[in-house]
């Protein structure tokens, strides 16, 4: 059963509204991090996902644009370039765009978790957003144990994304994550 998500400190200031406090807000705990729905308007959304260490999310595509902020931490972007696969570390300060249709992911082999606040198109409400995230949680953790790799331990040693971490960490993502 889904937990209903209402927003804390949420204010209507005549048709606005502000979100005192995004880093209070309630969440829901997926094998991609916790997802977190903020503010929903007309025809844009945001929402917060942290991404805890030793994540492992392949890249896949995504409907629609999205510009993500980094508030803290820092991890691994990776989407492709003439058909391969290119990595990159986002830190925290870092602000970037991807379009829809283009495949992007994320890895995180550092031992601070990392926190992106999303902004993207879509007509959702709060209460649909929040559905779609317990939604996506029931259909990740579905992937995840018909065997789909979402932990950088789960991958093969020889796998790319543990390579770039042993460059960006100097050390396997297996030890101490």
């Amino acid at each position: 059963m889904s937990e209903k998500l209402t927003p804390v400190g949420l204010e209507s200031i005549g048709e606005c509204e502000v979100l005192r406090d995004i880093t209070a807000q309630p969440g829901v705990d997926t094998v991609e991090g916790t997802l977190v729905p903020l503010l929903s308007g007309a025809k844009i959304r945001s929402h917060v996902i942290v991404m805890h260490p030793g994540q492992y999310c392949a890249a896949h595509p995504h409907d629609t644009e999205s510009i993500i902020y980094t508030t803290s931490g820092r991890w691994v972007f990776c989407t492709t370039e003439n058909g391969e696969e290119v990595r990159t570390v986002i830190n925290a300060g870092d602000l970037f765009r991807f379009p829809g249709g283009v495949p992007t992911g994320f890895e995180t082999p550092f031992d601070e978790p990392a926190t992106i606040l999303i902004l993207k198109s879509g007509e959702e409400t709060y209460a649909e957003m929040s559905e779609a995230l317990q939604s996506t949680k029931e259909s990740l953790d579905e992937q995840h144990e018909a065997g789909e790799p979402f932990f950088l331990t789960e991958l093969p040693d020889d796998h790319a994304a543990r390579a770039f971490a042993q460059v960006v960490t100097g050390r396997d993502p297996g030890d101490n994550i």
